[in-house]
């Protein structure tokens, strides 16, 4: 006669692997964060509105939202940088550095830089923003009292105190939750395999 046994493993042994696992995951993340280079972002608003509710105005300074946003993000706009305000960084440099937004809408053009040099990302973006509102504030824009157009540019950028990358308080959890959920399948998968027992015996 033949029998087979199979002991199923105990929580204990599972919730310890997954402890520990979720400690190492930890560990590591520390790790990474100690070791990464952080970035800082800055961002400013540039509003362009018309100076009388109009409808036709209206439509032409969301035009210019529009057409702006995808302008400013581009290496013939970063052109307009001056040397003090690029920190050193060239035309194709500063495009991947800066992200701009145009909201038709509120009629803003938001432009954003993520850089590894805090007073870098805020000059960035307030020489964009300067050299934009220079741009649209021609005298046929802005000196017409029907037709002209508000530009200015909402609370220029600051040099950020913290970087946006790498953020502890997202890794860290982050690293927590899924090194306890590998640890816990994993140490599932396997204790019943590591516990099997067969025990045979013919009479």
């Amino acid at each position: 006669m033949n029998v087979a046994t199979e002991r199923t493993p105990r929580p204990l042994p599972v919730i310890i692997a997954g402890v520990l696992a979720a400690v190492l995951a930890v560990v590591v993340g520390a790790i990474l964060i100690a070791v990464a280079e952080p970035v800082f972002r800055a961002s400013t608003n540039v509003s362009i509105r018309p100076r009388i509710a109009d409808l036709g105005a209206a439509e032409a300074a969301a035009r210019l939202v529009r057409n702006y946003a995808t302008w400013v993000d581009s290496e013939a706009y970063a052109t307009r940088l001056d040397t003090e305000s690029r920190g050193g960084l060239s035309n194709s440099e500063v495009v991947n550095k800066v992200r701009t937004k145009g909201d038709s809408d509120v009629l803003v053009v938001t432009i954003q830089a993520d850089d590894e040099n805090p007073d870098r990302a805020a000059s960035l973006v307030n020489g964009l923003a300067e050299a934009l509102v220079a741009e649209i504030a021609s005298p046929e824009r802005i000196d017409n009292p029907e037709k002209g157009l508000e530009i200015s540019i909402i609370d220029a950028a600051r040099t950020p105190d913290y970087s946006v990358w790498p953020r502890a308080e997202v890794i860290l959890p982050v690293a927590a939750i899924i090194g306890a959920a590998v640890g816990t399948v994993v140490a599932w998968l396997f204790s019943p395999l590591a516990t099997r027992k067969r025990i045979g015996s013919e009479t």
